[in-house]
């Protein structure tokens, strides 16, 4: 991979955005709780820019960063159920994004690729709604909540499809990504819904960054590489 392909400026702003992660992860951990909302946007805000600068032509992933930085500021009142709920749809948006992002980078592939994730993202609610409910007791929001785990886990299968095709050299980084990913939301959950713990933003924050990390250095990288 040619490294100059990256502009300068998109280096620049990757390592703000892992300076500023640094920052937000401190303020998360002393529970700073006024810094900890005032920087957490920055860090994808970061991000973002430097996707935009390193692949301007591939608006499915840094438009899914940006429905991602949506997402981090509705989230900033995640304990109110109507911010809880526009940030979920929005990280859902993302992981569509994602997902047709990792369709591209596969190109076209047989239809019945296509047709199973259809049928996943209908099933795979329908099939965790009782599991849900269990958890959040309120049945609109488990069942909004399973699609979403539907969308985030067949971006993650995606990221595998995208191995399995010739682009394992980088799209590892976004199976990586999707994993933390996964595991960030899980731990999100848990603290929502059924036993709070101290310092839960910094465990949550450190796992969303890293995902949101390796999945968008994993696609700039594929990117450039084709």
């Amino acid at each position: 991979m040619d490294w100059t392909l990256i502009p300068v400026v998109s280096y620049v702003f990757f390592g703000l955005f892992v300076v500023a992660s640094i920052v937000h992860l401190v303020f998360c951990y002393i529970e700073f709780e006024l810094a900890r909302k005032i920087t957490k946007c920055m860090t994808t805000g970061m991000l973002a820019v430097a996707v935009i600068c390193a692949i301007p032509t591939q608006p499915l992933v840094y438009c899914g960063l940006l429905c991602g930085l949506a997402g981090d500021a509705f989230l900033l009142k995640k304990h109110k159920v109507w911010p809880f709920a526009c940030g979920m749809i929005s990280f859902l948006l993302s992981h569509v994004l994602y997902i047709a992002g990792f369709m591209v980078v596969c190109g076209p592939l047989h239809w019945a690729y296509y047709v199973a994730s259809g049928l996943y993202v209908v099933l795979f609610p329908l099939l965790t709604y009782h599991f849900g409910n269990t958890i959040v007791h309120q049945k609109h929001l488990a069942f909004g909540g399973v699609s979403y785990f539907g969308f985030l886990s067949l971006d993650l299968i995606w990221a595998i499809i995208a191995c399995c095709n010739g682009h394992v050299n980088y799209c590892l980084l976004c199976v990586f990504g999707a994993l933390s990913f996964i595991a960030s939301d899980v731990f999100l959950a848990r603290t929502l819904f059924k036993k709070d713990v101290k310092r839960r933003d910094f465990f949550i924050m450190a796992t969303y960054l890293v995902a949101q990390g390796l999945i968008c250095t994993g696609f700039v990288m594929t990117f450039l590489m084709r």
